[in-house]
Order: structure tokens, then sequence, then C-alpha cells
């Protein structure tokens, strides 16, 4: 594939994305939340039907996923929850202006253990200045991985990093695909809270446990 065939597709694909938003997202003051890497929509079906004043996105890259997930908002009769075929930063990078996300949720996405793999991570310096971008003052972003090394790793950016500081807060009971496997392979998992660090706003809203 040439450079000018491939700059082409992503220029149509963030077309289409871009269109299917502007379809897709609320207006108005109502609280967003984001789960990036949704997989079979396990959890967001289940945190939509316990919030439904909220409006619920979840994207992946598996179709066979989303269509799953679909089916799952679909036999609940949940209407506040959609699913989405994107990139994250692509996501991001397609959105209205002005549209913030109050939450953001990443359950146990894919470590690359391998070190020559670690650039592949989605949690990293880049990625969260850009979201940080993108979120209302004081979101939440709520990660959890069973992979101690890339914990370490997201602990440590977040440490660094201008925009976002660790809290120590388990919010939800995180009941992904993920998370009974490794519950019956007898692992530990391990969490995290980070918050966008503007310690003045006062627009936090109170999180409940699904």
């Amino acid at each position: 594939m040439t450079r000018e065939i491939y700059e082409a597709q992503t220029a149509a694909r963030k077309a289409a994305l871009r269109e299917k938003l502007l379809q897709l997202l609320p207006t108005g003051e109502i609280y967003k939340t984001l789960e990036i890497g949704c997989g079979h929509g396990h959890f967001l079906v289940r945190y939509a039907q316990a919030h439904a004043e909220r409006f619920c996105l979840g994207i992946d890259l598996i179709a066979q996923r989303l269509a799953a997930a679909q089916r799952k908002a679909q036999r609940a009769e949940v209407s506040n929850v959609h699913f989405l075929k994107a990139r994250a930063e692509e996501l991001l990078g397609c959105l209205p202006m002005g549209f913030l996300w109050n939450e953001i949720l990443v359950f146990y996405p894919d470590p690359w253990p391998k070190k020559r793999h670690h650039k592949h991570r989605l949690l990293q310096e880049a990625f969260l200045s850009q979201l940080s971008q993108h979120i209302v003052p004081n979101a939440r972003l709520h990660f959890e991985t069973d992979d101690g090394d890339y914990f370490e790793a997201v602990c440590d950016c977040v440490a660094q990093h201008p925009n976002w500081e660790r809290v120590d807060e388990h919010v939800y009971k995180v009941d992904t695909l993920f998370a009974e496997r490794t519950g019956r392979n007898g692992k530990h998992a391990v969490f995290a809270c980070v918050k966008a660090g503007d310690k003045e706003a006062g627009n936090t809203t109170e999180q409940v446990c699904v």
C-alpha cells in the first residue's frame, strides 16, 4: 500500500467517523462516559442500565465484539449506550468542538508485555495529553489491569504529567470477561484511578458502584 492510498483511506475513515458522531452524540449538559476497548459490552451495558441518565459510548476495533455488545444492549432494552468501531486517538480527534467527556473507562487494555512492543500501549504521555483536551475539569479516568509492569508504567506516566494525578479510589466493580478470566486464573487485578489535575474546579460527580 502506498502512502497516498493509506492517507486517503485514513481521511475517509475519519470523515465517516465524524458523520457518525454528529448523528450520535448528545447535546447539552449530560454526563458522558466513554469506554475504550469495550469488547463485548459486558460492563458498559450493565453500567448504562444503572445510570440511565448518562450517555455511554463504547469503542473497540473488533467488529464481532461490537455486534455482540449491540445485541446485549438491545436485549436489555437500554437506549443510552452506543457502540462504534474506532481507534481512541481518532475518536478524540473527530469529536465536535466543545464536546467533553466526564469519565473515561479503560479496563484490561492490551499490556503489550514485550519491551519492544511497549510503544503500542495506549496509556502513555501523548495519549494522556490528547485526552486532557477532551474532558471536563476533574474528569475521571478509571484504569484497571492485571499486568503489574503496565500498571507501574501508567502510574509513573501520570506522576510526571502536568494534567493528571493519581487518586486512590476504586469506584467500580469491573465484571468484564477479562476480569472474570483473571479471577478464575487466580491472579489479582491492580487498580488505578486518575483524574485531571484541576483541583479548583467544583463540578465533580459522585460515583456509584455497579
